[in-house]
């Protein structure tokens, strides 16, 4: 069964949205003060980040030249240390 088939441009355009939109989300839960709002800002970058993960090892994903891939590797380990980052800054707020 599959749910998505994307061509090389779409997953491209995916992957730039996607990453850009966690990016924008962290950036937007950053208070000094952990509210509902700073929750659902997580979550969503949470969500956004699992999405790309999927999309980088599933089993039928498009073959990008080796450049491009480095540069979804680096993406996703740059949005791995932003949402622990995120984590850290609001388990230390209740701390």
């Amino acid at each position: 069964m599959h749910l998505m088939r994307f061509t090389p441009r779409q997953e491209l355009v995916v992957w730039i949205v996607a990453s850009s939109g966690a990016i924008a989300a962290f950036l937007l839960a950053h208070t000094f003060y952990v509210t509902a709002t700073t929750c659902s800002y997580g979550s969503l970058l949470l969500v956004l980040t699992g999405f790309l993960f999927w999309l980088r090892f599933r089993s039928q994903s498009i073959d990008f030249p080796k450049w491009l891939r480095l540069i979804f590797n680096s993406i996703l380990v740059l949005l791995s240390m932003v949402l622990l980052l995120y984590f850290l800054g609001v388990a230390t707020y209740y701390e």
